[in-house]
């Protein structure tokens, strides 16, 4: 063989070492486009098969530029294959994996430059540069961490000792029912009791009762409608959110419609218009008909009739009727779950000199008697109420999953602001989130809060809040909170991802976890 047929060879062998970068003391060579941990699938002194198993090829068809497995295995330094995948070793760096069809596409996509071996296209090897980049940001990253972790560490045995507190004053708050119930029992015996002899002492006075124009009646209820829906929306917003609530309704057993002594989802559902909230102005549209029905029904509410005063609406002789110069309107008393108010028209607060009937000693006495006992069981049935909103307030504080050592407990009812160009956010954690245009408005519903929505492994890492006011022709809103590890509280972004679909960035101590981080760090920085 002469002089440049040696050549020729030694030359083919020292590119052919370059493109499979043979291991020294072995039969094993390191292939293009996969990490040194995989070169055992690739022997050379045997056939090669496909890592899906379809198919054994000759060893010479590795990286020939032509697609024979269809898992794309033989071609992983070649774009021949469109499902398969080339890696970038990038030593100084973090390794990664880009598909093949980006192998010699002229764009540098490896920071080592091995992506472009043969494009023509001239790649910086900065991997260094970028790998020092990314060093120094995880530095700061896990100094984050370790200073959230503290601070997350204090929450669990905040939110620990919160648990326990909730666990004692559950207890406390279910005695307290208990002996409220018998004070409402007795409270109602007594109130029984007076209102019987007050009702035999009244039917010698009882007048006929004129009977009112259609016209007449219309007028009162809309005089009720106006006046006492916002009172009695304010007395069922017991939280002051500015919402009534279904939670609310079940308090008030004036919405027990089978009478069943319980009231159920259902049937507050079916005063709120099958909705789990509403504002002032639909209950006042929606809710406050119904209500008022119903609360009438079972507080015994009515209109005392006015009484002409002398010389009131006399008709002369022509048929026409003449109204006196002073002018007075009878006073109107509504009692609503135990809050009374005065109505007169023009709104005026007047209070009649002295009663239209006068009562002997003993009727005056009995009528006294029984508005005490009423005002007596009203309060004893105000307080058994007020006792079970709070019970059932810490029986789902206690129920609720508050992450594996309670550490978002410490987070429970606490409000957070975002603000942009146009928008006010509040996320209220466990609670709700709503948005409030900074011209002025009420809030808008986002979503109430109903769960954990993290993948596996990572549950506490995202919130979901459903069931928000409805868009126009389109779905009741809904909210996704993702959390992030931070220094402090704070909600750091919204967006609209897709319409009446909302995402919030919320950063917190609380998943600083450090142990957790740690087991998720690469060591290839």
């Amino acid at each position: 063989m002469n002089n440049s047929g040696i050549h020729l060879m030694f030359f083919l062998s020292f590119n052919l070492l370059i493109l499979l970068g043979h291991v020294a003391g072995s039969k094993v060579l390191q292939i293009r486009g996969i990490p040194n941990a995989k070169s055992s699938l690739y022997p050379s002194d045997r056939d090669f098969q496909c890592l899906d198993g379809s198919l054994i090829i000759p060893f010479s068809h590795v990286n020939d530029n032509y697609c024979d497995c269809a898992d794309g295995s033989d071609e992983p330094g070649t774009p021949a294959c469109t499902n398969g995948s080339f890696y970038c070793e990038n030593s100084g760096h973090k390794p990664r994996y880009i598909p093949s069809t980006w192998i010699n596409d002229g764009v540098c996509d490896c920071c080592d430059a091995s992506d472009e071996y043969s494009s023509g296209k001239e790649c910086v090897n900065n991997c260094n540069e970028l790998g020092k980049e990314a060093r120094l940001e995880q530095q700061k990253a896990e100094e984050l961490i370790r200073e959230g972790n503290k601070i997350r560490l204090e929450m669990i045995a905040k939110g620990k000792q919160l648990k326990t507190d909730y666990q004692a004053r559950l207890v406390k708050l279910r005695s307290e029912y208990e002996e409220a119930e018998l004070v409402k029992k007795e409270k109602e015996l007594l109130k029984t009791q007076a209102e019987e002899l007050e009702r035999a002492a009244l039917e010698k006075y009882k007048p006929a009762e004129p009977e009112k124009s259609v016209a007449q009646e219309g007028e009162e209820d809309e005089e009720l409608h106006e006046s006492d829906a916002e009172d009695y929306f304010k007395l069922l917003d017991s939280d002051n959110s500015g919402t009534v609530t279904t939670a609310e309704l079940q308090t008030r057993v004036t919405f027990d419609k089978d009478k069943n002594g319980v009231v159920t989802e259902e049937e507050a559902m079916y005063f709120l218009n099958n909705q789990k909230e509403v504002n002032l102005q639909d209950f006042i549209d929606s809710v406050w008909p119904n209500a008022k029905a119903f609360l009438m029904l079972e507080q015994g509410m009515f209109k005392v009739a006015s009484q002409k005063e002398e010389g009131e609406d006399e008709e002369d002789e022509e048929g026409e009727v003449h109204e006196p110069v002073d002018e007075t309107s009878e006073q109107e008393k509504v009692e609503v779950d135990g809050t009374e108010t005065d109505e007169v028209a023009g709104k005026e607060q007047l209070k009649p000199e002295e009663s239209q009937v006068q009562y002997d000693e003993e009727t005056q006495t009995f009528i006294d008697e029984a508005t005490a006992a009423r005002e007596n069981f009203e309060k004893a049935e105000k307080s058994v109420n007020e006792l079970l909103t709070k019970i059932r307030e810490f029986e789902a504080k206690l129920d609720r999953d508050f992450g594996v050592d309670n550490e978002f407990i410490p987070l429970d009812g606490e409000c957070f602001d975002y603000t942009n160009l146009e928008y006010v956010y509040t996320l209220c954690m466990f609670s709700r989130a709503t948005q409030r245009s900074k011209s002025g408005g009420s809030d808008i519903n986002l979503g109430h809060w109903n769960d954990w929505s993290g993948p596996e492994g990572q549950r506490y890492s995202k919130m979901k809040y459903d069931s928000g006011l409805s868009c126009w022709n389109g779905p009741a809103r809904s909210t996704i909170v993702n959390l992030s590890c931070g220094k402090e509280n704070k909600l750091v972004s919204v967006t609209e991802p897709s319409r009446c679909e909302y995402a919030m960035e919320f950063s917190t101590p609380v998943v600083c976890n450090a142990n957790l981080e740690s087991a998720n760090t690469h060591d290839e920085l």
